[in-house]
């Protein structure tokens, strides 16, 4: 059997070959040629079923349907807010393909409007999540070209969902640190960017809970060693703010600093003279990488609380802090307290510090 192809004609946008099969002259068929004609039959078929429209849009394309869809949009909205999924799809295919794109783009953003999931949005939008696009959007500038997704439904799809899943998880968060049930070291996870992602919900509803709920997060901090080897200060700063407990402030003031414990001393510095800020400034004396600005927020105290004034004296006798606390100290205004100190000293290192301190702003 011999297979030839005839002269092509277009008809409607197809391309179309027609086939002559003749026999061969021995009447036989000819196997090599009925394996071509199954492969050249298979080509053709993929080929008819390339998309005919062009995938690149011009701006007046991308606005006439982006109009067009205005009528239709406000049905199916309801149909997504009733979450009739079902006849959603059904009705769609009735669009042709590029009013399908400009849809679906529309009711990712009345989604996002409503925010409220259930099983059937979340079903459909994880669909529309996984899509390809379709079409592009090239626009032109001074100078540049950009080509973008000309309905960009895919990546908004995924983000509320995300949304919505964190939205699901800190609430399960405050019901079961309510009920005593969630084991922080558990929940937090092993991996850095689940412990991110999970640290900053529990930062969000720390404010949520109740004092039972603070007590109980407090005290796993108090007692999980595990915890100590969270990669930031985020949760045990936020805990020892709300609940003032001084054991949480002592992990924080010994653990490695960072922008959380440092929000966290700046956060009492503005509180002073409050008697709570004052004993923990002094706690976080302590801390190699916050000592200084410390002692300079208890120096700047006018007059000198006794507990400051005592705590620091102790200080000035000290070598390895002494001199800059006398530095602090004099910088603050505190020169004639210092020389007071030093005329009636009998301590080498004390007066040491005090006229190395004192001598320094002599002109």
């Amino acid at each position: 059997m011999w297979l030839t192809t005839e002269q092509a004609s277009q008809e409607g946008g197809f391309f179309i070959s027609y086939l002559t099969i003749e026999r061969a002259d021995d009447g036989t068929e000819d196997d090599d040629m009925r394996q071509g004609w199954g492969m050249w039959l298979g080509l053709w078929m993929a080929w008819l079923a390339l998309p005919l429209q062009a995938d690149e849009l011009s701006q007046r394309e991308y606005r006439q349907v982006t109009e067009a869809i205005t009528a239709e949009l406000k049905p199916l909205q309801t149909l997504y807010r009733d979450s009739d999924i079902t006849r959603l799809d059904a009705q769609l295919t009735d669009f042709p393909v590029l009013e399908q794109e400009a849809l679906r783009a529309a009711l990712v953003d009345y989604a996002q409007t409503l925010k409220q999931l259930d099983a059937k949005k979340i079903g459909w939008l994880e669909t529309l999540a996984s899509r390809n696009p379709r079409f592009t959007l090239t626009e032109q500038g001074d100078g540049y070209t950009v080509t973008r997704s000309a309905f960009n439904y895919g990546p908004q799809a995924r983000q509320l969902l995300q949304h919505w899943q964190r939205e699901q998880l800190a609430q399960a968060f405050v019901r079961e640190v309510e009920a005593g049930t969630l084991v922080l070291t558990t929940w937090l996870g092993d991996d850095l960017n689940t412990q991110r992602i999970r640290r900053e919900i529990a930062l969000a509803q720390l404010s949520e809970l109740s004092d039972i709920g603070v007590r109980y997060l407090a005290d796993q901090f108090l007692s999980d060693r595990h915890l100590l080897w969270l990669p930031d200060n985020g949760l045990l700063a936020r805990l020892a703010e709300i609940s003032g407990d001084p054991g949480l402030y002592e992990q924080l003031w010994r653990r490695r600093t960072d922008r959380y414990s440092r929000a966290e001393l700046n956060r009492l510095i503005d509180l002073l003279p409050e008697p709570a800020a004052i004993t923990q400034l002094i706690e976080a004396t302590r801390n190699p990488s916050l000592k200084d600005q410390a002692y300079q927020a208890l120096t700047t105290l006018k007059p000198l609380p006794s507990r400051v004034e005592v705590f620091l004296l102790s200080k000035l006798s000290e070598p390895d802090d002494g001199g800059m606390v006398a530095s602090q100290l004099v910088s603050q205004g505190h020169s004639s307290w210092l020389a007071k100190l030093a005329a009636g000293s009998k301590s080498y290192t004390l007066k040491r510090n005090l006229e190395t301190a004192l001598s320094a702003t002599v002109p």
